[in-house]
């Protein structure tokens, strides 16, 4: 399968949503490739304790305010998962999912993006893919070495299997 469009945009959370927004505003054919099986991108993953560090009124997406969330200052990321959902709906953006992108290559007059459900052609291309699925974990002198427990922060959830522990961020 070979689908053309104007615009591809691989990847479906803040950042794609946000591209997808002005697309739709400037009328372009456009697809977002997401590969998350629900919207709501990294933030779906997150942690139990995390907030934004502002309020809501100081973190919308263009074109809708992200509202308050009753009894929290700073949103919880449940909050978030929500509003990234809604602003997808709100704004009828084309998402597919679960949609793995594999790579992007020159194609002549367009680009390809290849995928698990096929070949997308387009003449710009918006990688809007965070780094969720890929994280940087740094090299550190000794750590090859170290014998506890090192943790990514993809791997986080709450800090009590921490409580007691000396720990280092």
């Amino acid at each position: 399968m070979v689908v053309a469009k104007d615009v591809v945009v691989v990847g479906g959370g803040q950042a794609g949503l946000a591209a997808g927004y002005f697309l739709r505003r400037a009328r372009l054919d456009f697809v977002i490739l997401d590969a998350q099986h629900q919207p709501g991108g990294a933030w779906q993953h997150m942690w139990e304790s995390l907030r934004l560090f502002s309020p809501a009124e100081h973190n919308p997406l263009p074109g809708w305010w992200m509202p308050p969330q009753p009894g929290e200052t700073f949103p919880t990321a449940d909050h978030v998962t929500r509003y990234l959902r809604d602003y997808e709906h709100r704004y009828d953006l084309p998402v597919h999912r679960p949609v793995h992108a594999r790579g992007v290559h020159d194609a002549g007059t367009t680009l390809a993006v290849d995928t698990d459900h096929g070949t997308w052609r387009a003449k710009t291309v918006i990688s809007a893919t965070g780094n969720w699925d890929a994280p940087d974990v740094p090299d550190c002198p000794g750590g090859d070495e170290f014998t506890g427990e090192q943790l990514h922060t993809v791997s986080y959830r709450s800090p009590e299997p921490f409580r007691g522990r000396r720990v280092v961020v």
